[in-house]
């Protein structure tokens, strides 16, 4: 019943811990128990009329048939390959985590377990080892994987188990293990024992004592007349008289070797080579040969080097007697000659047979073939020490009598003798050890099986069905249980602390009713200081909004661009970040300030024009950074109306009024003790040169545009915000332009960007010359920058910029105020600061979680701006999150007609149209995902299941595979896969 057992374990590997291949796996099955069924009928037809032969070195009979038992042998080997090998390694491939490390131990297991014994039994049946050695190797070998086969079920399947289970199973196969173990040892020591005792009553028995310990027959043979003592031996009930005579022989010509002188040993060797008797013409060639291929070898060294050789050759000689002794008398003149034509270890026995046996002739004489086969295999009798064990029998009538035969050769005396023992007296000798072993086996079995049980139900099984009933109790709704603690140890805590768990929820329960019973009184008083606080807030919300307004009011007409000059061009804008509404009016409020004018320089007779510009970024958020610049623009335009007013001329350098103007700012911010300051570039332009005049207080350094080219106008830090100390000495720098120059000052929002918006971690850009990228495909103009700013990432703070153009006249000097004149690029820009707020406005109510809202201002703006790329990206994104299915469809479309290769969005666009019923659009857009991305296992289910939607199920279900493949845990994959069976069942 070996291969149904070997199949079943590896069906048991195949479907664990899950049957993932039920088709496969009942296949397999059936195959392999057809082939089984088939082996056992072979070999149950083969050996029905075989004769049985006995096992001396294993103690069993077994079918004198070998083909038959090496040809099983083979297939056992073959279902040991495919169930312990094939089926753990394909699992091991196919499943993922921990399982596949518990496959993998399994398969170890069956690698010592049963490739070993396979191996053990094919060798044993040639003869390379003892059949008792594979015997007690497979018992061994299979208890030790067993062992660890149920301690990695046990620990780690998730079958229900009891934990008695788990103690009896792992307590069993310990104990078995160590019981065989114990009982090799045992047994050994008994052979040993044996072995001695034979020995010590051969002795007394050759020395003329009383025969006793089961002697059958005493053997004596005297080398000199070469004659024999038969007086205790009979023919006709004791071992062959031949063999035994070659084995008196040999064992004289081995202690002959062993006892000779180191001195001189290869001559001496070889004189008793060629007094060697005829049988031993094998043996003779082989040392003969030995000593031709070592020639180097001598005395002491070429001693031990013949002693393993010899010991080497006789496992070989043994085996080929096997191999001899196993081919049927018919086919012995064939078969025997071709195996010795192929055995090359042995090929100096061939030799010496070639000269004696021919065809099937022996000496030249037609003899009968078991005769023929008996004179070839006594060449290949033993050739061992004395006191060897042999196995004799002898056939009488239609049963065999075996005998345990020792030799000795008696080097005084010049003679060889055989005591045999009856080898039932050896098995009775045995028996009582083994006897008591099975009884302590047995007792050691019920024990374990029976009472453990018994002995832990007190202190383990109990205590633990009281806590499993309790839990049982508790999943029923019973509070009121208490598991009783029988012993104090582990299980007594945890009892413990169920009951303490129990009474917890016990309490928290009776709280929650009482909850419960007054809970609409609790939720109304709630209610109602939930009510006053959000009015408290709203009074509060609209009290700040009114402060923002009138802040954003006085703020206003501060930023102003007075320039006339005719000269010198300014612009600027502003981009405040802060945008509220207040009483149905729109405002924005911030702490950047741009104020540009005029003034006249020297004397009444001798004077210069200028034009003033500054930028600043006030510090501090909202209100406070709002204050900074309201202080920042009245301080100077009370400067320039107190320097310019009714055509004023100052008799002071520019230098001279930089440097007061600077002072006296200084002054005014010192005043708040550093809880207001603000960074400035500060700038005075001579119109008839160019000549510039300028300092900044850590503001962003200034651009200076000229053919095309952006680079820093400064190269370091020169002076701290104004309203600090600065370690820095004041200074007034220069430089001049030239006929189309262009400075381009701003604060910082300009460059603090956070380049992933789409994502929920921020990405602020770190780069300070992406601004002068910009300004150079801007081409200086501070519209076209302001998009660009927008296209490279989201804005983070106050933008302002402010535009210093040199050499242009214009016809009417008004047209370069853009605050304050009603002109196109007026026009443009309050557009471009509403889109702005409104976009912004947009991704904060989609950030707050104000999803429809956010929707609402989307649409109003892609209204007005069909357009713009970030307006429809965004929409198409909320539109589909809302499950707006056909605004979605059409805003993806859109924006992947401009960006077809965002991956995400066609994937949206797929399930978009397939909530629609538009299963070919649904597809194609799935198909484009798959191109790009074809290991996105979402998008591979999605395509999946459109194409079973379809009825396109070869192709559905190669996609399902693939997601399989990638995920084999994927439930959504298994779920489409059972559509598709019950699908096609249907059709």
């Amino acid at each position: 019943m070996i291969l149904p057992a070997i199949l079943h374990i590896g069906q048991f590997v195949a479907r664990y811990p899950e049957n993932d291949f039920p088709k496969f796996n009942r296949i397999t099955m059936i195959v392999l128990w057809i082939v089984a069924v088939f082996s056992v009928g072979y070999f149950c037809y083969s050996t029905w009329d075989a004769s049985v032969k006995y096992h001396f070195t294993a103690h069993h009979w077994d079918f004198n048939a070998e083909n038959v038992s090496r040809t099983i042998a083979i297939i056992i080997f073959s279902y040991v390959f495919i169930n312990f090998l094939a089926i753990p390694i394909w699992r091991i491939i196919y499943l993922k985590g921990k399982t596949r490390w518990i496959i993998f131990a399994f398969l170890m297991s069956f690698l010592v377990g049963g490739t070993v014994p396979v191996v053990a039994n094919l060798l044993s049946r040639d003869g390379y080892i003892e059949r008792s050695i594979y015997l007690t190797s497979i018992v061994l070998l299979f208890m030790a994987a067993f062992f660890i086969i149920l301690i990695l079920y046990l620990n780690f399947s998730v079958e229900k188990t009891s934990f008695m289970l788990k103690i009896v199973g792992i307590t069993f196969v310990t104990v078995l293990t160590i019981m065989q173990v114990l009982v090799y040892i045992s047994n050994q020591d008994k052979e040993s024992e044996y072995d001695i005792l034979s020995q010590i009553y051969m002795e007394k028995v050759l020395e003329g004592g009383t025969v006793k310990g089961g002697i059958a027959y005493i053997l004596k043979w005297n080398r000199e007349d070469n004659s024999f003592d038969q007086e205790k031996f009979d023919s006709k009930l004791h071992p062959n008289l031949e063999q035994i005579e070659i084995d008196f022989k040999n064992t004289l010509l081995y202690d002959e070797i062993f006892n000779l002188s180191e001195k001189d040993f290869r001559e001496s060797l070889t004189k008793l080579m060629e007094e060697s008797h005829r049988n031993f013409g094998g043996y003779k060639y082989s040392i003969i040969n030995f000593l031709k291929e070592h020639p180097d070898l001598k005395d002491k060294t070429l001693k031990l080097e013949l002693n393993k050789e010899l010991s080497r050759l006789g496992l070989h000689v043994f085996v080929t007697s096997n191999k001899l002794d196993n081919i049927f008398e018919e086919d012995f003149c064939t078969k025997g000659k071709s195996y010795l034509e192929n055995a090359q270890e042995v090929r100096m026995f061939r030799v010496a047979l070639e000269s004696r046996w021919n065809d099937c002739k022996w000496d030249g004489k037609e003899i009968a073939l078991s005769k023929l086969k008996e004179e070839v295999l006594n060449y290949f009798r033993p050739f061992v020490p004395s006191f060897t064990r042999y196995y004799r029998k002898k056939d009488v009538g239609n049963h065999s009598l075996h005998y345990i035969g020792f030799i000795k050769y008696n080097h005084k005396k010049n003679n060889v003798s055989e005591v045999g023992f009856s080898y039932r007296t050896y098995r009775e000798f045995m028996h009582p050890t083994a006897l008591k072993q099975i009884l302590v086996l047995g007792v050691v079995i019920v024990v374990i099986i029976f009472l453990f049980p018994l002995f832990f139900r007190g202190s383990l099984v109990a205590p633990l069905n009281d806590l499993l009933s309790g839990v049982e109790k508790v999943n029923e709704g019973d509070l009121e249980v208490e598991v009783p603690i029988r012993v104090k140890d582990e299980i007594g805590f945890l009892a413990d602390s169920f009951n303490d768990m129990v009474s917890s929820i016990r309490d928290a329960r009776k709280e929650l009713q009482d909850y419960a019973e007054h809970l609409a009184t609790k939720v109304r008083l709630r209610t109602e200081e939930l009510s006053e606080k959000i009015e408290e807030f709203q009074r509060l919300k609209i009290q700040q909004d009114g402060d923002y307004f009138l802040t954003s009011l006085l703020a206003k007409p501060l930023n102003y661009n007075a320039n006339k000059s005719t000269r010198i061009s300014t612009q600027f804008l502003l981009r405040q970040k802060k945008q509220f509404e207040f009483r149905g009016k729109r405002a924005d409020l911030g702490g950047d300030v741009c104020i540009t004018g005029n003034l006249r320089l020297g004397i009444p007779s001798d004077y210069k024009r200028y034009v003033f510009a500054m930028n600043g970024d006030a510090m501090g958020k909202s209100m406070q950074g709002a204050g900074g610049a309201l202080v920042m623009g009245v301080v100077v335009n009370s400067i320039l109306a107190r320097s310019a007013a009714n055509d004023r001329i100052l008799d002071i350098s520019p230098e001279q009024w930089l440097t007061e103007t600077y002072e006296e700012i200084n002054s005014v911010f010192k005043s708040f003790n550093g809880s207001m300051v603000i960074s400035a570039s500060f700038f005075l332009i001579e119109e008839s040169s160019g000549k510039t005049y300028y300092f900044n207080a850590e503001h962003p350094f200034t651009v200076f545009y000229q053919d095309g080219k952006a680079t820093f106008l400064d190269s370091s830090l020169m002076l701290r915000k104004i309203g600090l100390e600065s370690e820095y000495p004041f200074q007034v720098f220069t430089t001049t332009l030239k006929e189309g120059d262009v400075l381009i000052v701003g604060s910082d929002g300009k460059d603090d960007l956070d380049l992933t918006p789409d994502q929920d971690t921020r990405t602020i850009n770190e780069d300070e010359t992406l601004f002068l990228k910009t300004v150079e495909i801007g081409k200086g103009n501070i519209e076209q920058i302001e998009q660009l700013i927008y296209k490279e990432g989201e804005i983070t703070d106050d933008l302002s910029l402010l535009r210093i153009e040199y050499g242009i006249r214009s016809a009417d000097p008004e047209e370069s105020s853009l605050n304050t004149d009603k002109t196109r690029n007026d026009f443009l820009k309050e557009e471009t600061s509403d889109w702005s707020a409104s976009y912004s406005h947009a991704r904060q109510l989609y950030k707050d979680g104000n999803v429809k809202e956010a929707i609402d201002e989307l649409a109003e703006l892609y209204s007005k701006t069909p357009e713009d790329i970030k307006v429809i990206k965004l929409l198409a994104l909320l539109s589909f999150k809302d499950k707006d299915y056909i605004k979605a469809v059409e805003v993806l479309g859109k924006y992947l007609e401009v960006d077809s290769e965002l991956s995400e969005y066609w994937y949206y666009l797929s399930i978009a149209n397939k909530k629609l019923g538009k299963f070919s659009e649904a597809i194609y857009a799935s198909e484009k995902v798959l191109a790009k991305q074809p290991d996105n296992t979402n998008n591979l289910v999605n395509l999946s299941d459109l194409y079973r939607l379809q009825n396109e199920y070869t192709r559905a279900k190669e996609i399902a595979a693939q997601v399989l493949d990638l995920d084999p845990q994927n439930e959504n994959a298994k779920k489409i896969l059972r559509k598709i069976e019950n699908g096609i069942s249907k059709t």
